[in-house]
């Protein structure tokens, strides 16, 4: 049932298990979902509602196509475990239009796309340009990977 019971033992609960885009936030909200069972807070439909239900989603499933329609079918899931619980609600529509901008750039360039900032949906800021290309970023170390200053970047574009 949604994803997280096993169907004959719904004692048995696993989370992020579906291709994600959502991924945290997907897990997180199973995971409250998984402690509200537990804790008496949500109890099961019959077995005959619960298969009713997982046949819907399946039917939609399977007439997906592209993307987009896979995002906003995540987005659909992700939406009603929020619904049922008490996790904090935030703008999935505007998460929805980020991966749809994220998915645009890697289409447009497989191996360009991670250099792209995007705006965070929980405080509006949009984040910096990487001051190295990704395929140029070799030096994974804090030091470096927080280093904005111009003389770093100085030092990048002189090896290229």
């Amino acid at each position: 049932h949604k994803g997280i019971f096993l169907g004959n033992n719904p004692k048995c609960m696993y989370i992020g298990m579906q291709d994600q885009w959502f991924t945290f936030n997907m897990f997180d909200a199973q995971a409250w979902y998984a402690r509200d069972y537990i804790l008496g807070k949500i109890a099961l439909p019959s077995k005959e509602d619960q298969k009713t239900e997982f046949n819907a989603w399946r039917e939609r499933e399977g007439t997906l196509e592209g993307d987009e329609e896979n995002i906003r079918f995540q987005a659909d899931y992700l939406s009603s475990l929020i619904g049922a619980t008490d996790y904090p609600m935030f703008d999935i529509e505007e998460v929805v239009q980020l991966f749809l901008e994220w998915e645009h750039n890697k289409h447009h360039d497989i191996m360009g796309f991670r250099n792209y900032p995007h705006r965070s949906v929980m405080t509006g800021t949009m984040a910096p340009v990487h001051h190295t290309p990704w395929l140029q970023a070799l030096d994974d170390s804090m030091e470096c990977y927080l280093n904005t200053s111009e003389v770093h970047r100085e030092q990048q574009r002189s090896r290229l």
